[in-house]
């Protein structure tokens, strides 16, 4: 058995002009401005909390076991990704008990470029993951690796990040996605 756990603390700015995701602190239930999605019902889940981190916010809390993948995520419309930036404080974990060279599992934080048609151009996963998950810096995907399981905070400008992913036209970016993902592989 494998099981992949993924703690967020979520605190993201997507504009030097203000917030533009609902419920971007979690104080109020997931289900205000958050989409989410379980492979089982029985091995999967999302919660939100104030004990996950030592203050007295909420986050979420999202756990995947065996196959499939957990996801909590929202979308927001943008004019251009120029003075956008995205900041968010996560603690990761990743874990596969099985030595088997087939099974692995994966914790991130997903921000993923869509153009107006609503096809994802990139993304850029801030993650956790044990060997041997698949997931590589390409054009289309850059790779935030974490090499830890304690809190840290990330940020970056858009228009920057965007440089680390040759594969996507920034003036074709419309929409952002960000995602709190768990994913494993279970074969056996």
């Amino acid at each position: 058995m494998r099981k992949l756990v993924l703690v967020i603390g979520l605190c993201i700015g997507l504009s030097a002009a203000g917030n533009f995701l609902v419920n971007h602190n979690f104080e109020e239930a997931l289900s205000v401005g958050w989409q989410s999605y379980l492979t089982s019902a029985t091995y999967d889940s999302v919660m939100r909390g104030t004990g996950y981190e030592p203050d007295p916010d909420y986050e979420a809390y999202l756990t995947k076991s065996f196959g499939g993948y957990a996801k909590l995520w929202q979308a927001i419309d943008i004019m251009t990704v120029d003075s956008f930036s995205f900041s968010i404080k996560a603690k990761l974990y990743a874990y596969d008990n099985n030595a088997d060279s087939l099974c692995w599992a994966a914790a991130a934080i997903i921000i993923s470029y869509i153009n107006s048609a609503g096809t994802v151009l990139g993304t850029t996963r801030i993650c956790r993951k044990t060997t041997p998950c698949a997931w590589t810096n390409t054009s289309t995907n850059h790779l935030i690796n974490v090499t830890d399981s304690l809190w840290h905070a990330y940020s970056f400008d858009l228009r920057t990040e965007l440089i680390n992913l040759p594969g996507v036209i920034p003036s074709q970016v419309k929409k952002i996605q960000v995602a709190l993902f768990d994913t494993c592989a279970h074969t056996c």
